[in-house]
C-alpha cells in the first residue's frame, strides 16, 4: 500500500488538516501563516487529491488505513466537510492518539434521512454525480460557487478558490495524468458523503463542532439535532459565513479554533 504525501510546516503540537471533497490542502491557505504560528500541521491531501492524486482508495475504509498512517501522537484532528467526515472514523480508530476533533460544516451523517432532516439533499449529491459524468472541472466550480452563495464580499476569494483547485490542477484536464484517480475519488467522495451515517458512533475525544450561518450545504439548523447527539461535545456558531468560514472569515476561525484546542492541550 502506497503511503500517503504530507506537507508539514510550522513548529508546537501537532495538527493534521484534512480538506473537503473535490478539494486539496490548498483551501487552508487564508488560515495557513496563524496556523503554522501556534502548531506543526500536517496539510494532508486525500487519495486522488493534490501530490497524492497518484493513490488511488477504493472505500472509505481504505481512505481511513491510509490516513491512520500518517496521523501523529497527541495530534489535534481538523477536518472540513468531507474531511470531517474521514477525522470523525479516524478518531473512533485512534482515540488514545489524539487531543482534540475539531469538524468544520461537519455532521455524523450528511445526506438528509427521514430522522435526519438538516442535511445535504439526496438529489444534490446525484446531480453532482451526474455532472462528473460530462465535465468535472464544470461541476466542482459550481460546488465552489455554492460554498459562498449568499456571502459578502466573497468573490475574489472564490474565484482564488477555483484557481487552485480547478484551474492550477492538470489532472482535473481529461485525458491528462492522474485524470481517473481523480475522477474515481470525487465519485468515491459522493459515495461517502451519500451512504455514511455515524451517529451511533460517538469518539472518545474531546470534541468542537464548528458551523456557519449561511451555509447552504449543511445547515445551522442542524445543531439542535448535534446537541441531542452530542451533548459533550462544544458548538460554535459562525455569524454570516458560508460553507468555508476559515476562508472568508480567517482571524475569527482561528480565535475559536484556539481556544478550544488550547483547552484540551
Amino acid at each position: 500500500m502506497k503511503q500517503l504525501l504530507v506537507t508539514t510546516t510550522g513548529k508546537g503540537a501537532p495538527l493534521v488538516a484534512i480538506h473537503g471533497w473535490g478539494m486539496n490542502s490548498a483551501v487552508w491557505k487564508t488560515v495557513r501563516p496563524a496556523l503554522e504560528a501556534e502548531f506543526r500541521v500536517s496539510w494532508l491531501d486525500l487519495p486522488g487529491h493534490g501530490i497524492n492524486n497518484h493513490i488511488r482508495a477504493d472505500s472509505l475504509q481504505d481512505i481511513v488505513k491510509r490516513v491512520l498512517k500518517v496521523i501523529p501522537r497527541e495530534a489535534h484532528l481538523l477536518g472540513w466537510s468531507l474531511g470531517g467526515l474521514i477525522a470523525q472514523c479516524v478518531a473512533l480508530k485512534i482515540p488514545e492518539r489524539l487531543k482534540s476533533l475539531t469538524l468544520v460544516a461537519s455532521t455524523p451523517r450528511f445526506s438528509q434521512a427521514d430522522d435526519w432532516q438538516h442535511g445535504i439533499s439526496p438529489e444534490l449529491l446525484e446531480n453532482f454525480a451526474k455532472g462528473l459524468q460530462d465535465n468535472p472541472a464544470a461541476t466542482l466550480k459550481r460546488f465552489i460557487a455554492l460554498q459562498f452563495m449568499g456571502i459578502k464580499n466573497a468573490r475574489a476569494i472564490q474565484q482564488a478558490l477555483i484557481q487552485d483547485i480547478v484551474s492550477n490542477q492538470k489532472y482535473i484536464k481529461k485525458g491528462g495524468d492522474g485524470y481517473a484517480n481523480y475522477l474515481h475519488a470525487l465519485k468515491l467522495g459522493l459515495q461517502v458523503l451519500s451512504t455514511t451515517d455515524l451517529r451511533q458512533s460517538n469518539p472518545d475525544v474531546p470534541q468542537h463542532y464548528l458551523f456557519a450561518e449561511k451555509d447552504k450545504l449543511v445547515p445551522a439548523e442542524v445543531i439542535n439535532d448535534l446537541k441531542l447527539l452530542r451533548p459533550d461535545a462544544q458548538i460554535t456558531l459562525l455569524k454570516n459565513a458560508g460553507h468555508a468560514p476559515f476562508m472568508t472569515h480567517p482571524e475569527e476561525f482561528v480565535s475559536h479554533l484556539l481556544a478550544f484546542i488550547q483547552s484540551n492541550a
